[in-house]
């Protein structure tokens, strides 16, 4: 009886002994379990946070070059304005130059010398009272005053909008004459016969 009671005793025993052991065990195990679900949530936790400085890096990046595209558009369109600017004021200026010369072209008879070029041009209607050489002599009809005018290969006579020459016109003649100073002399830029003389029948 005494041998029975020792046995189921150190039975008992060993029943705590192996209980308390799967108790550390399974706290043991817990803890590593937790110990490594931590370190799965740092890990995940840091893949996030690196997933997301990439996309906020990646965001300003496209933001950058998205400005610097626009910035780029409107420098170029501001250098195309610019130049077409430049375009314009070159064909104004050159327009202006065209016209001046134009202008100085018409003033001239072809003289000698910058006053033939520069002078202002004058008008007198008359009567002819002779032609010859280049040389034509006019009564002012306005002052009775004779002018004596000349001509050049540059200067235009006409009749009915037809050309003439300085010989086929007869004294007597109504003229119309545009003319310019070109030093002492009246040099004729155009002569107008508004009425030639009436031959007798």
């Amino acid at each position: 009886m005494r041998k029975l009671m020792m046995a189921v005793t150190a039975v008992a025993g060993m029943s705590l002994v192996v209980t308390g052991c799967s108790k550390r065990d399974n706290v043991e195990s817990q803890r590593q379990d937790v110990a490594e679900a931590q370190v799965e949530a740092q890990q995940e936790t840091a893949e996030i946070r690196q997933d997301a400085r990439e996309d906020i890096a990646s965001t300003q990046m496209e933001a950058q070059e998205d400005i610097a595209g626009t910035q780029r558009e409107a420098a170029e369109e501001i250098a195309s304005a610019q130049q077409d600017v430049q375009d314009e004021r070159q064909d104004l200026a050159e327009a202006e130059a065209e016209r001046r010369t134009d202008l100085n072209d018409d003033m001239a008879l072809g003289g000698s010398g910058a006053a033939g070029a520069t002078a202002a041009a004058s008008s007198v209607s008359g009567r002819v009272l002779s032609t010859g050489n280049d040389e034509l002599t006019v009564v002012d009809t306005s002052n009775n005053k004779q002018l004596e005018l000349k001509t050049n290969d540059q200067t235009r006579i006409l009749h009915n909008n037809q050309p003439l020459k300085l010989d086929d016109i007869e004294e007597g003649a109504q003229v119309r004459a545009s003319y310019v100073r070109d030093g002492k002399d009246m040099v004729v830029r155009e002569l107008t016969v508004t009425q030639p003389v009436q031959k007798k029948k």
